[in-house]
């Protein structure tokens, strides 16, 4: 003779038991290799680009990392400064000199130190998504005091100027005497024209465009 069936109810836990705790973006954007340039090139956002980078090399040196870029540079959108071009020159050395292929998007915009930056990914890997803008123009000074300090800003600057101009004419094969011309005035591109430039390779018109993947022994 079988024996009726009986109910189970499983326990409760409580409602606490069943939540999960919201994911941490920034980490799981990072675990997947990529780093996201969003906001001006301060102090604080330099060193946690460059701090991303480098854990990244040691944690694989063949995969690639892409860095995502919408970003104004050392200014804002209005032209005020808010940080130092030695911010961008500092990501800048430090992707040259880590091992993983860098693939560069914009995504936005990329202004100033912001384009030089989308440059300096690995050739064949720097791209814009379609609508975005490419801006390039002058080092901008922010100098006060005394003129003695002026002067030695204005120095600064121009250095500073020569030092991006070295930049972006090794990354794009344009001389530095056109992209100094072009740099008088707010000088902006569309993607497209920023591939005829040489500032990027490609613009991502959906992923099929995506370029493959190349370990860093082949770069």
């Amino acid at each position: 003779m079988n024996s009726p069936m009986k109910a189970v109810q499983a326990p409760y836990y409580g409602d606490n038991f069943y939540r999960t705790p919201p994911p941490d973006l920034p980490s799981m954007i990072l675990k997947e290799r990529i780093v996201y340039l969003g906001t001006p090139l301060v102090p604080e956002v330099t060193k946690l680009i460059i701090a991303q980078l480098l854990f990244l090399q040691y944690e694989d040196p063949e995969k690639p990392i892409k860095i995502y870029i919408n970003s104004t540079g050392t200014s804002r959108y209005d032209g005020e400064p808010v940080g130092f071009e030695t911010e961008a020159f500092a990501i800048c050395d430090t992707m040259n000199y880590i091992k993983p292929p860098i693939h560069t998007i914009c995504i936005g915009s990329a202004m100033g130190m912001a384009a030089m930056l989308l440059s300096a990914g690995t050739k064949g890997f720097r791209a814009s998504l379609p609508h975005a803008t490419i801006i390039l123009h002058q080092t901008k000074s922010y100098a006060r005091g005394q003129a003695t300090d002026i002067q030695i800003r204005a120095k600064e600057v121009l250095a500073n100027k020569d030092t991006m101009l070295d930049i972006l004419s090794r990354n794009t094969g344009q001389s530095k005497q056109k992209i100094s011309k072009d740099m008088d005035r707010l000088y902006y591109l569309t993607p497209h024209q920023a591939v005829e430039y040489g500032l990027i390779d490609r613009v991502l018109e959906s992923k099929a465009d995506l370029p493959t993947p190349l370990p860093a022994g082949v770069i």
